[in-house]
């Protein structure tokens, strides 16, 4: 038998589908629709007559493949193609995809010349039945059932954040007749008219101006709800179809695209991605709901020996995470588990649509990658649009309207331009707007990494990448230290300076060190001063070679002095060095309050009490007295600097009337922070005085306060504590310092600092646990040298003493040893030897 002739079993014509409209001829390799002929290819018709042969009855995908394309090796996408063909004809209810397998022919096939039952003449339309299990998403869908209750919806959502499949579930849960086209096969609107009678089974007569009528008629007083499934596309024939039906009171039309109709009376919901597991939150309470529990659901389902075990959860939030809880992403991330595993996925997301390509082979063209899915969405906008949503893809964390104008133009009439293009932008669900007052805008990950491929092919990337630079300069440099409302703004935006300072450092030296010297200033009571300062001090390399020297005179000045000041809080021992260089800098230049800031920057970075200390003093005292006019702030500074000195020079009665005047004037300025700081800085005094029960008090006061105020944000927590639990130690207040345990243990991770270290071997000590307590100084020297830190005078006497009360229970030679295995532990080994 040739591969053109029909099969024996169906040599005789067959009837099939609604009222048996269709009718295969196979011996004439035709078809008819309503008795005329339809036009269908060759491997569609062939494909048609393969199903046909045996309704009802699975065929893989293998099987069609042999049979419509024998001899051939051919992709799957052909196979997908050709049923998609037959379903625009046929409609999408005569064959159903079994997921993973292959093909079902479901409609009723009779012999031509057999009467059409009853039950043939007008079977229900319904949606196919969703792949997998609805997960996260009860919530979203019982505001959808609401929603639908009252009218028409539209659900709009990015790619690939499961519009469908929430869709699906509404219309299977739905108690009267639903029916359900999918629009995505469709090139334009006029061919909507067409899908529609396929689905509603309606015989439509007369022009294509009749068709509208003719389905009004058709379906006023019945009761359905239509699903019109990936609008975004035909987004005018939509709004059209549902302003047509809007009279029809027994219709419900629920629409799922990318933007809303922006018709009247329409009832927007909007789908987010599903709910990222919180940071503590526990496996189990991850696993029961939300993007963690969709990638575990589906990662168990490709390969059932991944063990879902606690010691997996961190992997498994990040991976989340980075995926913005896409359930598209999710799905193809977990289909790449079973040969990557977790830890190759987690790694290999730096490469995301490399990674991201195993969707179902049964699901659209446009879901079968990531990238396939977020072109599509891109090629719907227009050139403006792209262009705008490119160059966003430079933003880290979000971005503020104003960062999105000095991205976009220098001009200051073409900002509703860029307004109107960001409310494009977000209407078809490609930027994310925050809740706060002025918003913040954002795309999710997988969005600005196809952004940023686009700049890339578009030769942009450079120039965007300058501009996103210059903005954040322009941001940080318009902060002034003290001032709380600039300096939220900047620290909204750390995510961007970092981005744009590692750009810079690889492509505009002068740029990465005038950022670096504006942003570090900002961050100093923040949990981002330790993360920034090595982002600065990470240029010192260059900065010393002749590409920082050949810089701007006011440039390296500036950056120098800041290069000084994150080595004074940082107690770096050679930070003195670019002290020097930095005064060497300012003196030509003639400016005396930049002179003024760097001298005093110098006087904090001594470490030893002597000549240059005293030097820098009597240049920082000239200096003051030569301008009268200081400002409050900068007499802060000068008697900050000469407290610092005090402090060097172990005069401790100094060092506390030197805090006492600071606290006065940081309250003159209104300045919480520099508050606060001294406040901890009079308890550290207090304690030197050996005045331990006001330290102690002042030290419980000021805790309670920055508790009250909720933010964690105030970087100066860690000095707190720990001035705090050594005058409870040294009171013998042991239990209430023991309780400060955990709090120093978060803080000096959270603001990577190892001053709180040097408070633990004291507590050992006085529980006269010695062993420990040697321990533990070692540790605590050795974080302090691997920093290359300077110890204060009275820190040494502390360790000091605790090494004299080792050596005498335990012997000095045992001491020392004990001493240097200490210098071994890690973090995690300190922090249980302290709490025992």
């Amino acid at each position: 038998m040739s591969k053109t002739e029909p099969p024996p079993s169906i040599a005789s014509a067959l009837r099939f589908g609604p009222a048996q409209r269709f009718e295969l001829q196979a011996a004439e390799r035709r078809l008819l629709v309503d008795g005329r002929p339809a036009a269908l290819g060759r491997r569609a018709f062939d494909l048609l007559v393969a199903l046909t042969e045996r309704p009802d009855r699975l065929l893989t995908k293998n099987e069609l493949l042999e049979r419509v394309w024998p001899g051939l090796v051919v992709e799957e996408a052909n196979l997908q193609m050709q049923v998609s063909n037959l379903r625009k004809i046929l409609g999408g209810d005569a064959i159903a995809t079994v997921p993973g397998r292959g093909y079902r022919f479901t409609a009723d096939v009779g012999a031509a010349d057999a009467a059409p039952s009853s039950a043939a003449a007008a079977p229900p339309a319904a949606p196919r039945a969703a792949p997998h299990s609805l997960i996260g998403r009860d919530e979203d869908l019982r505001c959808l059932e609401e929603a639908l209750a009252s009218g028409s919806v539209t659900l709009v959502g990015p790619s690939g954040v499961g519009k469908t499949m929430l869709a699906r579930a509404a219309a299977a849960r739905w108690p009267g007749r639903c029916v359900w086209v999918d629009l995505a096969a469709l090139a334009d609107g006029s061919q909507m008219t067409g899908a529609l009678a396929r689905a509603l089974e309606l015989q439509l007569t007369g022009c294509d101006v009749d068709a509208p009528a003719q389905l009004l008629a058709a379906l006023r007083g019945e009761a359905l709800l239509l699903v019109l499934d990936n609008a975004e596309h035909l987004i005018q024939a939509s709004a059209a179809l549902a302003t047509l039906l809007r009279p029809l009171a027994g219709t419900q039309l629920l629409v799922t695209s990318q933007v809303p109709l922006a018709v009247a009376g329409e009832r927007v919901l909007r789908l987010a991605p599903l709910a990222l597991p919180g940071p503590q939150e526990s496996l189990e309470a991850a696993a029961a709901n939300g993007a963690l529990a969709l990638l575990v659901e589906r990662i168990v389902a490709a390969d059932h020996r991944f063990a879902v075990v606690p010691a997996a959860l961190p992997l498994l939030r990040a991976v989340c995470t980075q995926l913005d809880g896409l359930p598209l992403a999710l799905e193809m991330a977990a289909a790449r588990v079973p040969l990557l595993g977790l830890r190759g996925v987690h790694d290999a997301l730096a490469e995301r649509f490399a990674l991201l390509t195993r969707g179902h082979r049964d699901a659209s063209t446009r879901h079968r990658t990531l990238y396939s899915a977020l072109e599509w969405s891109y090629q719907l906008l227009s050139l403006t649009e792209q262009r705008l949503f490119r160059a966003l893809g430079v933003f880290a964390g979000g971005f503020t309207l104003d960062l999105a104008v000095a991205q976009m133009t220098d001009e200051p009439a073409a900002r509703w331009d860029v307004i109107d293009g960001l409310a494009s932008l977000a209407d078809r669900s490609l930027l994310v707007v925050g809740p706060q007052d002025p918003p913040r805008y954002r795309l999710l990950e997988s969005m600005r990494a196809f952004a940023l491929e686009h700049l890339v092919e578009q030769g942009e990337l450079d120039g965007a990448r300058q501009r996103h630079a210059a903005s954040a300069l322009a941001l940080f440099s318009s902060h002034t230290v003290g001032n709380a409302e600039t300096g939220a703004l900047c620290l909204a935006e750390m995510e961007n300076a970092r981005d744009a300072i590692a750009w810079a450092r690889e492509h505009d030296l002068a740029m990465a060190a005038q950022l670096t010297a504006k942003v570090t200033p900002a961050t100093t009571f923040s949990v981002w001063r330790y993360e920034s300062g090595n982002w600065l001090l990470a240029l010192e390399g260059l900065m010393s070679q002749p590409a920082g020297a050949a810089l701007p005179a006011l440039v390296q000045a500036e950056w120098w002095t800041e290069r000084t000041r994150i080595g004074a809080i940082r107690r770096d021992v050679n930070a003195h060095v670019a002290g020097r260089r930095a005064m060497a800098l300012w003196r030509p230049l003639g400016q005396p309050q930049q002179s003024l800031r760097a001298t005093l920057t110098w006087v904090r970075s001594i470490q030893v009490a002597g000549p240059e200390l005293d030097e820098a003093c009597a240049e920082l005292e000239a200096l003051a007295d030569a301008m009268p006019d200081l400002a409050p702030r900068q007499r802060l500074g000068v008697l900050g600097a000469l407290i610092r000195a005090a402090t060097v020079r172990g005069d401790a009665v100094a060092v506390l009337a030197g805090r006492e005047a600071e606290l006065v004037l940081a309250r003159e300025l209104g300045d919480r922070d520099m508050v606060d700081v001294t406040e901890s800085n009079i308890a550290s005094a207090l304690t030197d005085l050996h005045r331990h029960a006001e330290a102690a008090e002042r030290g419980l006061a000021l805790l309670a306060r920055l508790d009250a105020d909720g933010s964690g944000r105030n970087g100066n927590l860690p000095w707190v504590l720990g001035a705090l639990f050594n005058a409870l130690v040294v009171l013998g207040r042991l239990p209430e310092a023991r309780a400060l345990l955990p709090r120093m243990f978060a803080a000096a991770r959270r603001f990577a600092t190892p001053t709180l270290a040097i408070q633990f071997g004291a507590l050992a000590a006085a529980e006269q646990r010695f062993v420990a307590a040697a321990q533990l100084l070692g540790y605590a020297r050795q974080g302090y040298e691997s920093r290359n830190m300077a110890f204060e005078p009275a820190e040494e006497i502390g360790l000091g003493q605790v090494l004299n009360a080792v050596s005498a229970a335990l012997g000095s030679g045992r001491a020392q040893a004990l001493v240097d295995q200490g210098r071994m532990l890690d973090d995690e080994a300190a922090q249980a030897l302290i709490v025992g």
